[in-house]
């Protein structure tokens, strides 16, 4: 069949640097089906050849080499440039009329602020872009609460079916988070396992180097809970978690990892200041370069601020394969590395059998790594080789990471989630009342923020975080991964 792409904001930053080199990856892959054709659209004047070469130059940069010129012959056909009001109904219809093939199915991307989302439904719906074939993706932020969310929300459910709505997450299109589905419930050696019973804890970490820069006013606006933790890490949360489904269909997945946003025990005014550390990076040192903290970057203009810069969460899920098993979430900016891990810590046997040699840091660990580089390894522990007449134990992990022409990648994330929109899948999508439930958790503990004036402690850039967020870890006699075998 037939497909329309059209990339609303179509030059701008997201488009050209992740939309367009994702949407190659695809043709690369052979995956891109005869006959697309992919519309960048924008209010500004452009000449398709200066909108082809200027796709081209972002791709040349950002797919390194995975640029393929003679792929690139094939995809650069497909691109054409639109220009036009994406709220016009008039603008789009023209559109419509002189560009899209009848009968096709139609892909919109909302790359734009979620501000314009509801003058762009209602567009559509009148330049008569909203049948049964319409796909829309949308970014986040969707909001910046749940009021805010539903609010939003209310304009596209008007337009749009929840089966034509695709809220995108690009943590779900990782190859790394899409394979706890397989290592979960694919292999009988870890299922078992995975309950309160035989899990002591739960970690899921998302540090970044960069600080907030340019993006100063739209941080202060949302903070490192609501970019971050409400999105990307309660859905990895959803996926370690979440009770098998009877399938791997879209609705039976999305309807687990709901259950689970529902257990979430609240955090609220009673426990707020002993789940939660919120802090903000200061002035510091990241690969040998002086960086400003967040008050001193160059957008803030001396405003002052309290909104954190990292995040450090003790989650508990009230259900009957979780209850008393901690989760602790933490993600922050300007940190001491770019890393992105789960780390599952089992617990420790009693036997007196090599109790002289296992200390509280010896428990196996399954450790998944999400980003820079994807994998899997088991810490563990193993017998020293030598003669010794005892056992000596050695630290040791072993390499479950994906074979070595998986790790030579022709695809991202983003690829991954654009397939599956022409696919028509959602399962890597985020239904609403997932969205819903998020929100509210979220805002019970920012509610909680406010009333308790819990305010941030600061940290240097360049190191782990503040130390208020290995005291809370110390509490419960535990401390944070590092990002490598401690």
């Amino acid at each position: 069949m037939n497909t329309d792409i059209l990339l609303v904001g179509g030059d701008g930053d997201l488009a050209l640097r992740k939309l367009y080199p994702s949407l190659y990856y695809l043709a690369l892959n052979g995956c891109m089906p005869a006959n697309t054709k992919i519309f960048g659209m924008a209010r500004s004047a452009r000449e398709r050849d200066a909108f082809v070469a200027l796709v081209k130059k972002w791709l040349i940069e950002n797919t390194g080499a995975l640029y393929d010129e003679a792929i690139w012959n094939e995809f650069a056909p497909c691109l054409h440039f639109v220009q036009g009001d994406s709220t016009d109904p008039d603008s789009l219809k023209r559109i419509k009329d002189t560009y899209f093939t009848q009968d096709a199915s139609l892909i919109v991307y909302l790359a734009v602020p979620p501000s314009i989302f509801g003058k762009i439904c209602t567009a559509l719906e009148t330049a008569g872009m909203t049948g049964e074939k319409t796909r829309v993706v949308v970014e986040k932020p969707l909001g910046n609460s749940k009021e805010a969310f539903l609010a939003i929300d209310a304009e596209f459910s008007r337009v749009f079916k929840e089966n034509q709505i695709f809220r995108i997450d690009h943590y779900l299109g990782k190859e790394s988070v899409q394979n706890l589905l397989a290592l979960r419930f694919a292999n009988d050696i870890f299922e078992p396992l995975w309950n309160h019973r035989h899990i002591d804890h739960i970690q899921i970490t998302v540090s970044e180097m960069v600080g907030c820069g340019n993006r100063w006013d739209f941080y202060q606006e949302t903070g490192a809970i609501r970019d971050m933790v409400q999105n990307h890490l309660l859905q990895v949360l959803c996926l370690v978690c979440m009770e098998p489904p009877a399938s791997l269909d879209a609705d039976y997945v999305r309807a687990e990892k709901l259950k689970i946003l529902k257990c979430l025990k609240p955090i609220n005014t009673t426990n707020v200041k002993e789940a939660t550390v919120r802090g903000q990076y200061q002035a510091g040192t990241i690969g040998g370069e002086q960086v400003p903290g967040y008050l001193q970057e160059e957008e803030s203009q001396g405003r002052p601020s309290d909104v954190e810069t990292y995040v450090a969460i003790k989650a508990e899920i009230e259900n009957f394969r979780w209850s008393g098993t901690p989760i602790y979430l933490r993600t922050g900016k300007r940190l001491d590395k770019r890393h992105g891990e789960i780390v599952i810590t089992f617990k420790q046997n009693n036997t007196r059998l090599f109790r002289d040699q296992l200390t509280d840091n010896s428990a196996n660990q399954l450790v998944i790594h999400l980003q820079p580089d994807e994998g899997i390894r088991i810490r563990m522990m193993n017998k020293k080789a030598g003669l010794d007449a005892r056992v000596p134990l050695i630290d040791r992990t072993m390499d479950l990471s994906f074979c070595e022409t998986a790790k030579e990648k022709r695809h991202d994330a983003y690829s991954r989630l654009l397939f599956d929109v022409i696919r028509n899948d959602q399962t890597l999508f985020v239904s609403q009342p997932e969205v819903e439930a998020a929100w509210d958790w979220i805002d019970t503990i920012r509610a909680a923020w406010a009333s308790e004036d819990h305010r941030t402690v600061g940290y240097a850039a360049g190191s782990a975080g503040p130390q208020a967020s290995d005291d809370f870890m110390a509490q419960d006699n535990r401390h944070w991964h590092n990002g490598a075998t401690d």
